[in-house]
């Protein structure tokens, strides 16, 4: 019956984004202000176009900062497409 009301039926979820994602948790940081300000970030979700940070104060950040990806040694200049009260989505 619940498979009837289109309720517990196991279709996959339908994937918007033009490319692929890798799922990711790599420890990363935010830095701006002339590499004056850090904040520490967890990158998830990455493309070779941009990527899902969970950030703890998303709206002190600004629209343009570097991203320092710890473990690979990294950086790379970000943009923000979108924000939530605890991740933001960038581009690269």
């Amino acid at each position: 019956m619940l498979a009837q009301n289109g309720i517990g039926s196991a279709s996959p979820p339908v994937e918007r984004r033009a490319r692929a994602r890798t799922r990711s948790f790599k420890h990363a940081k935010i830095l701006f202000n002339d590499d004056k300000s850090v904040y520490d970030a967890v990158l998830k979700n990455v493309t070779a176009y941009g990527a899902t940070l969970t950030v703890a104060l998303t709206e002190s950040l600004p629209d343009l900062f570097n991203l320092h990806i710890v473990a690979d040694e990294v950086t790379v200049p970000c943009v923000v497409k979108w924000r939530r009260s605890d991740s933001v989505g960038v581009a690269f």
